[in-house]
């Protein structure tokens, strides 16, 4: 019996650190109105940081609003794709590795995590918004071989009332993608989030 047990123990350590790589490091990198200069990136060094999470930005006007706007000359400069390269480059030329981090911002700072569509079409129209977002910046990190991508942020009602999308998601990213990929989830959501199997992280 004890035999066994210890080999159930020895099982499920090997199959609970198969996607796990050690401690990060890391900072979030938050977006600002103009380019990152050497002097943005010592903070980071001196912290002893070897990671940062760099956050472009798409924006819905409501919760339950199926488009996401992004990637305008209305944003802040590192809200943006070309911010976001600049920013990729810059940290990778001081050795610290990028997770690039696409996030959505509702207007007045509602939940991300409450975004829910009041029709069948109108869920159609967020998943091509949000495909059409997200590949974006899969694309951009597999140019500038950013470490990890993480494919959405607090997206509780997203991803459970539409999981089939998401899986094909995974799929499509990972034919732009070949690096690392994880989901941010919110601390009550990760529990129920249904294809971690399918991420790295």
């Amino acid at each position: 019996m004890k035999r066994s047990c210890f080999f159930f123990l020895c099982l499920l350590q090997i199959s609970c650190s198969s996607q796990f790589i050690g401690k990060i490091n890391g900072v979030s990198f938050v977006a600002s109105r103009d380019e990152v200069k050497q002097e943005h990136i010592k903070p980071v060094k001196q912290l002893y940081a070897d990671h940062a999470a760099v956050m472009p930005f798409g924006f819905i006007r409501e919760v339950n609003s199926p488009e996401i706007i992004f990637d305008t000359d209305r944003q802040w400069f590192g809200e943006t794709r070309v911010g976001a390269k600049q920013y990729i480059e810059l940290l990778h030329r001081n050795k610290i590795k990028v997770m690039l981090k696409p996030q959505i911002w509702i207007w007045r700072g509602v939940f991300t995590g409450e975004l829910k569509m009041q029709s069948e079409a109108d869920w159609q129209k967020l998943e091509q918004s949000y495909e059409a977002f997200i590949l974006t910046y899969a694309s951009l990190a597999e140019e500038s071989k950013a470490e990890i991508f993480c494919i959405g942020t607090e997206l509780e009602q997203f991803v459970s009332q539409r999981p089939e999308f998401w899986k094909n998601l995974i799929l499509k990213i990972k034919d732009r993608y070949k690096g690392k990929l994880t989901y941010a989830a919110n601390w009550d959501e990760f529990g129920r989030t249904p294809f971690w199997a399918d991420l790295d992280y």
